[in-house]
């Protein structure tokens, strides 16, 4: 067993030294293109003082292909690619293509073999650190900084600073196929915003401090950049490309400083050419509002994903993990995010409190997060949010305070000690997803959602999607239902008539049926009205009732009515 381990590695070494030092020297995996990968490439360089003839050589794994009858002179380059006509429209070079296979985005093992099998060089890349992460999708290829230097160690590897002008999903193709390594050149800037169609693209980023932007406008209208402080006061630094001008052009800022930065196009910011930039500190923690932080790419990520930041706001609901943390804070405007933690902190969650957070942003199956370092109690018993009601549940009511009426229940599933989940549909037509949670809704049963309909629900809007793009799975996190109360089921709508509604000083209810007593709830659930009737018909007085929208029940020796009442000035 020993010789067996032994021997390869001296022939191996054999093979190697028999070429010179032909090694891997330049890797594009990743191009920024979509749904394609014609960019991708592979270049070799003949380091040594010998010509190395590499005809039959091939790569073991990844790619398919056998080298042609080449003489590779001392300081050659060969290169070969997924698609030789995109290396010449890019990089203006003409290359060989390869047979078939293409490299993997996330990192592979690359050995070269000569024409008899033997391994004349090998790199694993990889797409994180020490390897460069910017060739992952960002535009530059993966270059060997010095080709003395050991290839299999990522920090001997950098991001390509060879330009091309050439601009692909608003990042820069950048390599150096077929000629000298950038050999740690200028870097390129870590975001290319384009100016196209009238718009920039894309028109909102987060960036950490020190970043680099470039704004590129390679068409023939006239734009600028504008984010001085005259125009935009609240800028924490004033960045400016001068006066409107048709492309070509590039602009350059670096952001030192934390904070939001608006910015227009001076000629076209009433058609909407207007951008936003937030630029975060990484080591401390930054001070976005909840909307902000909500802000999502085009495929429901969050772009705020990782930055440290400090959030406040009043929790809603319980903690829906006992073991841990998973509970909601929610701002004046009806604005939340989720608080997770996998280990419970000295914080015993209670309704009411305000709460100031402090820790990291995250994303978990499509729900915005907050990983706490820090939970600071601001104060207590204060009043929560009244619920919004929606007809449907969207990214925007993900973790707001919400109220749905008139669901009517299609099945119940996923039933287990910690809960179950109640598929509904709204009378509108909408599917609603309803959870209910044994932490928040210990005495529910699936049994009380058999086959009936249910009047509302008031919870914390939620998502569960498991796959990118994060535009589905919302749900309703159930703080209170009202549904079969007592075993007696919710009448007909139509078996009470309530009028007028919206109400200004009285409500006059006819029924069929002998109404028992009338009830008007805020939608907080507080009971604020409770009037004994006992006749089909009974007039309720709401004058010195507040405000807004009620919850009404009557209830009847056959059921109970619900609906819900606006009373207006």
């Amino acid at each position: 067993m020993i010789q067996k381990l032994i021997f390869p590695l001296i022939f191996v070494l054999f093979a190697s030294n028999m070429y010179g030092q032909v090694v891997i020297n330049e890797i594009s995996y990743n191009p920024p293109e979509t749904n394609t990968d014609s960019l991708e490439f592979l270049e070799i360089f003949n380091a040594g003082n010998a010509m190395v003839n590499i005809g039959g050589w091939y790569f073991l794994e990844g790619i398919e292909d056998t080298f042609p009858d080449i003489d590779l002179q001392p300081g050659d380059y060969y290169v070969i690619a997924l698609k030789a006509q995109a290396m010449l429209n890019v990089y203006g070079i003409v290359v060989d293509e390869w047979d078939g296979g293409a490299l993997n985005n996330g990192g592979e093992l690359l050995s070269l073999a000569d024409a008899q099998g033997n391994v004349v060089d090998s790199v694993r890349f990889e797409d994180s650190d020490p390897w460069p992460s910017e060739p992952d999708g960002n535009g530059p290829s993966l270059e060997l900084i010095d080709s003395a230097l050991d290839n299999s160690d990522g920090a001997n590897w950098q991001f390509s600073g060879g330009t091309t002008g050439v601009i692909i999903n608003g990042f820069e193709v950048s390599g150096t196929p077929g000629a000298e390594n950038s050999s740690g050149g200028t870097p390129g800037p870590d975001l290319i915003i384009e100016l196209a169609n009238f718009a920039f693209n894309p028109n909102v980023a987060v960036i950490e401090v020190g970043s680099v932007i470039r704004w590129v406008n390679n068409e023939g209208h006239a734009h600028n950049v504008n984010g001085q402080q005259s125009a935009y006061p609240g800028n924490p630094e004033s960045f400016f490309s001068g006066a409107p001008a048709s492309g070509p052009w590039q602009y350059e800022f670096i952001f030192l400083t934390p904070g939001t930065y608006q910015y227009k196009c001076d000629p076209h910011a009433a058609q909407g050419m207007t951008g936003v930039i937030y630029a975060f500190d990484p080591n401390a923690y930054n001070d976005f509002t909840l909307e902000q932080l909500r802000l999502l790419n085009g495929n429901g990520s969050a772009l705020f994903d990782g930055v440290p930041t400090t959030v406040t706001g009043v929790v809603h609901g319980v903690n829906f993990q006992p073991t841990g943390y998973s509970f909601y804070v929610i701002d004046e405007n009806n604005v939340g995010i989720n608080v997770f933690s996998s280990d419970p902190g000295s914080y015993i969650v209670s309704e009411g409190d305000r709460l100031k957070v402090s820790g990291t942003i995250d994303q978990f199956n499509g729900l915005l997060e907050i990983r706490p370092d820090t939970i600071e109690l601001v104060s207590s018993a204060n009043p929560i949010n009244t619920p919004r009601q929606v007809m449907a549940l969207t990214e925007m009511d993900e973790s707001s305070y919400l109220f749905i009426n008139e669901l009517s229940v299609d099945s119940v599933s996923n039933i287990s000690d910690a809960g179950f989940t109640v598929y509904t549909t709204q009378q509108g037509g909408s599917k609603i997803l309803v959870r209910i949670d044994a932490d928040a809704l210990p005495d529910l049963e699936p049994g009380n959602f058999a086959g009936g309909p249910w009047v509302t629900v008031w919870g914390i809007g939620s998502q569960f999607d498991n796959s990118s793009p994060f535009t589905s799975g919302y749900q309703i996190l159930a703080l209170e239902v009202e549904t079969f109360i007592d075993g007696i089921e919710t009448i007909q709508r139509s078996a009470i008539s309530m009028n007028p509604n919206p109400a200004r000083d009285r409500v006059l209810f006819r029924s069929d049926l002998d109404i028992n007593n009338i009830e008007i709830y805020s939608l907080d659930g507080k009971l604020l009205l409770s009037e004994t009737v006992r006749h089909p018909i009974a007039e309720i007085q709401v004058n010195n009732m507040p405000v807004g929208l009620h919850l009404v029940k009557a209830i009847t020796d056959q059921g109970i009515w619900t609906s819900l009442l606006s009373i207006v000035k």
